[in-house]
């Protein structure tokens, strides 16, 4: 890439997380959207009775061929991310892709390939590696205060879906699953960050109000270092305003509890309670849509377009969760327990 004073970005999809990053991308330092394609028309037509200095197309094909991007945001549904992520690295155009990487690790492999032979900057939207709270248990757990982890919980619910849903997201085919591969891949990739590679996996799901996708899930893990605990997961769970992700980990000198909004830990050298909420561990941002960590993850992407390398939630490592995820699946559909193919 050409070295610039400003990296030039477009996005596909104005869906919620596209209009959040333009939004941020355009406040922050060094870089600025030159163009946006969207195919709905209602969508192009009211941004562009917004934003003036923006090129609007309706197919991002002609978008990649007219514009001199340095980057693009793939914030479209799941069916469509590997197919325009393999146009922009064909280009060598770095790429920003909302989770999950794709429909499967199949259909993924490829475009690992190629972005790794081109030196392709990419990134895949694991946001939540970027807030405070979970950064802190991290922190926690790395540093063996509460000795080694011997057992772990964790469950990732909301209030989303009671009767049929419409849209991608409750087609199989467009969405690549339900609340598994849309909402949970979030906690999947919380317990690989904590933990390390898993060795393998059994899950169930159940579909109630969905006719393709499932809105439960239940899985239990065991990772490579021979941790192990169960993970579950809906949309379809009743008072949860918000999506809430808890992992309780229970160490050999203590507990850690960690959510969006609180690390709680109990040492037993001193036998009490710890509790650090959000706001005592909140680190400003230049910016703040939707939530400060959109902001970190979009600084860190334009800083690793500047500096030509790819961050650690590179699309390797969104094939990664995926191959977990595909597991899962497996696993449901056969009763069996299963090692994700090339784990590590």
């Amino acid at each position: 890439m050409e070295t610039r004073k400003e990296a030039s970005v477009g996005i596909v999809g104005l869906g919620k997380m596209g209009i959040a990053h333009l939004a941020i991308l355009n406040a922050l330092d060094g870089v600025a959207v030159r163009a946006v394609a969207e195919k709905q028309s209602m969508m192009r037509k009211g941004l562009g009775t917004i934003i003036d200095d923006v090129n609007i197309y309706s197919d991002y094909r002609v978008m990649l061929d007219r514009e001199h991007l340095d980057a693009v945001y793939i914030t479209s549904p799941t069916a469509l991310h590997v197919s325009i992520a393999s146009e922009c690295a064909e280009r060598n155009i770095g790429f920003f892709v909302e989770k999950p990487l794709g429909l499967s690790a199949n259909e993924c492999e490829a475009l690992v390939r190629e972005a790794s032979e081109r030196g392709t900057v990419t990134m895949v939207g694991y946001c939540k590696h970027f807030l405070e709270t979970f950064r802190k248990a991290k922190e926690v757990l790395d540093s063996g205060q509460l000795g080694k982890p011997i057992y772990v919980t964790s469950h990732m619910y909301v209030s989303q879906l009671f009767s049929q849903g419409s849209g991608w997201r409750y087609k199989k085919e467009s969405s690549g699953g339900g609340v598994l591969n849309i909402l949970a891949t979030h906690l999947v990739d919380i317990l690989m960050w904590f933990f390390g590679g898993v060795e393998s996996v059994t899950c169930s799901t159940k579909a109630h109000y969905s006719s393709e996708v499932e809105d439960f899930v239940h899985a239990y893990f065991t990772f490579g270092s021979g941790l192990a605990g169960p993970l579950d997961a809906s949309w379809s769970m009743r008072g949860f305003r918000l999506p809430e992700i808890e992992v309780t980990v229970q160490c050999e000198r203590g507990m850690l509890t960690v959510t969006e909004d609180f690390v709680k830990t109990f040492d037993d050298a001193d036998e009490r309670y710890t509790m650090l909420y959000k706001q005592d561990l909140f680190e400003g941002v230049p910016v703040y849509v939707g939530g400060a960590e959109y902001t970190r993850e979009d600084a860190l992407f334009v800083e690793c377009l500047k500096t030509g390398r790819s961050p650690e939630l590179d699309v390797a490592y969104g094939c990664r969760v995926q191959r977990v995820t595909d597991a899962m699946y497996e696993s449901a559909r056969t009763g069996r327990t299963v090692a994700p193919a090339g784990r590590e």
